[in-house]
């Protein structure tokens, strides 16, 4: 069982990975691109391009897209299984336990973290290895959507992890520089 202080550095450590991607003057251009031109749907842009990021990291080791997981139907989960976005082992890291994140992506803030907390449900529903046999080091669920205030959406995502009666210690909003969109992750 990861302890606490190793949940909270794979937290930092996944941020870090986060913002820096954000950081890129490419990235936050075609962030720029997109809102203007009104593209809905890019999720999958941001999967490839975040996992084409991981494979360059200096301390990633290694990363897949897609993993699949059997669920636990006795949760009521509707489906047998699920498949998060990506996975990625930090270096120095055990080798057989991953890092899993799955991302959102939305309009509307709210509607984002709504999705985000409906997938982490679904996740905790989940089996601990997935079918290519990785252990769930730590999970995580990132969110992209037109900035609102840091305050506004952490009281938000509190209130609904509360009614939800899920524990999340960690969470972290932060604009995206150059564009209108802020990134949650928790």
């Amino acid at each position: 069982m990861l302890g606490a202080k190793q949940f909270e550095a794979d937290f930092e450590f996944t941020w870090s990975v986060l913002t820096d991607f954000f950081k890129q003057k490419r990235i936050q251009r075609t962030l720029a691109a997109i809102e203007e031109a009104e593209v809905t749907g890019w999720e999958k842009w941001w999967q490839i391009e975040l996992a084409l990021y991981l494979s360059e990291h200096d301390e990633v080791g290694n990363w897949n897209m897609e993993e699949r997981f059997f669920t636990d139907l006795r949760r009521g989960t509707e489906k047998d299984s699920i498949a998060v976005d990506l996975s990625f082992r930090q270096k120095r890291c055990s080798k057989d336990a991953m890092i899993f994140l799955e991302l959102k992506q939305d309009a509307d803030w709210k509607r984002c973290i709504e999705n985000m907390l409906r997938d982490a449900k679904k996740v905790f529903g989940a089996h601990s290895r997935s079918h290519e046999g990785s252990a769930v080091r730590s999970f995580f669920v990132a969110g992209i959507y037109p900035s609102e205030p840091k305050g506004v959406v952490h009281d938000y995502v509190e209130r609904r992890l509360d009614e939800l009666e899920m524990d999340w210690e960690l969470m972290d909003t932060k604009f995206i520089a150059d564009t209108r969109y802020g990134l949650t992750l928790f």
